[in-house]
């Protein structure tokens, strides 16, 4: 399918780092910014994203999905925080957003699809936004998670479900 986005293939040759970095960081950032919720933690994700792929650019220039490559990279970090973070102050984190916002930001923290999308699971989160934002295959979210096929379209009918509930209950309220 077609996005109007940069191509996520590389060409058979090994690609130039900075070239590829200038062209789609921009994009990783979109990406980590959903992902996340929070403009500060997207950019160090990508910070360190980027930093991952920099390292290992001999090997990830020449593979055929650097994007790929790097976006697993990115969502793996971020699950990885996630984790070490703990489930309790996660839930006490998300209780108390609403009062800690960012004033920069409260356009986009307000926003019921955001509020949404912060009730999914991380991996849930990664699937909807990769085929939905992204627009990419389920074979090529499959590579860019490092899982198959079949679980991402369970993880993407399990989001939408959770998706559809969490959009109708704010459409019924006052």
């Amino acid at each position: 399918m077609e996005s109007g986005l940069p191509s996520v293939a590389a060409p058979t040759a090994t690609l130039d780092f900075e070239q590829w970095a200038r062209e789609h960081a921009p994009r990783l950032l979109r990406f980590a910014t959903l992902l996340t919720g929070r403009r500060e933690l997207a950019e160090d994700l990508t910070q360190d994203a980027l930093l991952v792929a920099y390292q290992r650019w001999d090997a990830i220039g020449a593979m055929e999905h650097p994007w790929a490559y790097v976006v697993r990279t990115l969502v793996h970090r971020h699950l990885a925080a996630r984790r070490s973070a703990g489930r309790e102050t996660r839930r006490l984190r998300l209780a108390a957003a609403p009062e800690s916002v960012d004033p920069g930001h409260a356009v986009e923290d307000r926003s019921e699809l955001q509020a949404a999308l912060a009730g999914l699971g991380a991996r849930q989160r990664a699937v909807v936004l990769l085929r939905h934002v992204d627009d990419l295959s389920d074979a090529q979210i499959a590579a860019a998670l490092g899982c198959s096929v079949a679980t991402v379209r369970s993880q993407s009918s399990r989001a939408l479900a959770h998706l559809r509930d969490a959009l109708t209950v704010e459409a019924r309220q006052p």
